[in-house]
């Protein structure tokens, strides 16, 4: 008997039929999942991908670092994360903003109303902490984003905020080196500039502890290597944290050596009278009787007498200062001017660097004889110092340096050599001389020049008034051979009874230079001059019997 076999069936029976329906449903289960899941990386990842659609800008490179002369880390990036929502796909703001306000101490409406915002890419917080991060992580909230940029950090923070300057939250220079050479830190390449961050430090506590001391308003400090126009060192006070540069006020941004105007009261004074040796208007053995004033400029303490080239100088007469600048006149004094960059910005490579103000009045025979003891004409403290700079290096002006091995070596010729070696023995003599200037700055076995300037201030109706004063103090060691300038300013110091109620700059800026002068000596490592090498550089200058010098 022939048995027909039947043909095998699938759900040959309940059971098995069952058992397949199971397996269907699973894969069926299993695909969804799988297919939303999938969805939901592509999501991540295309929204990812297409993020910078809804940012400016997203720094790529590392930028440079920025060190100082000997190596010192000045500036450089670390990484950090940084938080981000869609806020289109957030379903339970208002508590997200809850959970997240404690832990990135922010308030929770601020946070509500960035989640609230409807755009597809929101920032709540850039640059978050380690410890915030991993809180963030906590929650378990898959609508937080985190992603990792680079951070622009300062670890001497204040100390060298002005030159240095600062980033904004992507990375774009925004003010002093960051700022003028952007382009270059862009590019990663490193910096080095020609400050000494140890110097730069020490010379920021003296200038606090003297703005401190009277209660000033503000200040600022340079030291210049005179032989090659180096910047060693330059200080505004108040500074900031360009760490948090986003608390900052102003005030506390301004840089002031570059971009604040001033008149320099004083310290022009030298400047006239090399103008008026270098063009043989005005000689070594000249006299000006300085016992009465001159179309109402006075003296602070009247002589009755004739007064030396050099007693001028060392006297800080204003009368005789000012028939000087008479005998010069109008038009070299111009040209000087010129020479010396004053109706121009410095050449710096930085964007702070201002236009002088210069003369904004009528440039007549009054204007002439005052702006030749420093009033009337206003230009920053970096000018004042490039000038002096020239002054003491034989003549030569070249622009200041902020970056080592800059080999721009081109200079102008402003004055002979030997007006600026009879300049340096002026400056020399307000030290060795004075009454009251050179005993506060004097350090034994260092010789050192100087010239004080105190700028009398105008009032709220706009008079000068001697209790608002503007104490400056440019000096220069050793004047053998000039090496190192100082200058320092110091606005609106308050009379103290320490001080026998004093806001001079003999009074409040020589006693800080001299502290500074021991900071660069200890720091530098400048050792002493003997006595021996001083005499021989005064007596070797060429000047005949009669010269102001003696």
């Amino acid at each position: 008997m022939l048995i027909k076999s039947k043909k095998f069936k699938i759900f040959d029976s309940d059971a098995l039929k069952n058992f397949h329906k199971r397996i269907f449903f699973s894969i069926i289960v299993f695909s969804c999942f799988y297919f939303v899941a999938i969805f939901r990386i592509a999501d991540v990842m295309v929204f990812k991908f297409n993020k910078n659609d809804f940012k400016e800008q997203v720094q790529t490179n590392n930028r440079g670092k920025i060190y100082d002369r000997n190596g010192q880390l000045l500036a450089s990036n670390i990484k950090s994360y940084s938080l981000f929502v869609n806020a289109l796909k957030i379903n339970n703001k208002f508590e997200i903003a809850e959970k997240l306000s404690p832990i990135l101490n922010i308030k929770k409406d601020i946070i509500y109303q960035k989640i609230n915002s409807n755009k597809k890419f929101v920032y709540i917080k850039r640059n978050i902490s380690p410890i915030e991060h991993q809180k963030i992580i906590n929650l378990g909230e898959i609508s937080l984003h985190t992603e990792l940029e680079k951070n622009r950090i300062y670890p001497f923070r204040n100390a060298a905020s002005h030159l240095v300057g600062f980033v904004d939250i992507d990375n774009q220079g925004k003010a002093g080196i960051e700022k003028g050479f952007d382009d270059l830190l862009k590019n990663n390449q490193d910096l080095y500039l020609t400050i000494d961050i140890n110097l730069q430090n020490a010379v920021r506590n003296e200038l606090f502890k003297t703005i401190k001391i009277f209660s000033a308003e503000s200040g600022s400090a340079i030291i210049m290597d005179i032989q090659n126009s180096e910047i060693l060192s330059l200080i505004n006070y108040p500074d900031f944290d360009p760490n948090n540069y986003s608390t900052s006020t102003f005030d506390q941004r301004l840089n002031r050596v570059l971009q604040s105007n001033y008149e320099m009261g004083s310290t022009f004074k030298p400047l006239t009278v090399a103008m008026g040796m270098d063009i043989d208007l005005i000689k070594k053995d000249m006299f000006f009787d300085v016992s009465k004033p001159i179309k109402h400029i006075n003296d602070w303490k009247p002589c009755d007498c004739e007064l030396s080239i050099k007693n001028i100088i060392v006297k800080s007469s204003n009368i005789g200062t000012a028939k000087i600048a008479k005998i010069i006149g109008k038009e070299n004094q111009k040209h000087f001017f010129k020479l010396a960059g004053f109706f121009d910005p410095i050449n710096i490579d930085l964007i702070e660097a201002a236009h002088p103000l210069g003369n904004t009045y009528n440039w007549g025979l009054m204007e002439t004889m005052t702006i030749g003891y420093g009033y009337g004409f206003a230009i920053t403290p970096m000018h004042l110092a490039v000038a002096y700079n020239a002054i003491l290096n034989e003549g030569k002006k070249t622009k200041p340096k902020i970056l080592l091995h800059d080999n721009d070596y081109s200079f102008t010729q402003i004055i002979k050599k030997e007006t600026s070696k009879y300049i340096a023995s002026l400056l020399k003599a307000v030290i060795d001389e004075s009454e009251y200037t050179g005993p506060r700055v004097k350090i034994k076995g260092y010789d050192i020049g100087g010239k004080t300037g105190t700028a009398e201030l105008t009032n709220s109706i706009g008079d000068y008034d001697e209790d608002l004063n503007r104490t400056i103090f440019i000096g220069a060691f050793p004047m053998s051979k000039p090496k190192y300038l100082v200058l320092t300013f110091i606005d609106k110091p308050k009379r103290i009874k320490d001080y026998n109620y004093g806001i001079t700059s003999a009074t409040v800026n020589a006693p800080l230079v001299k502290n500074i002068i021991k900071k660069i000596i200890e720091i530098l490592k400048v050792p002493k001059y003997e006595n021996q090498t001083i005499l021989n550089a005064a007596t070797s200058l060429n000047y005949n019997n009669n010269n102001a010098v003696n």
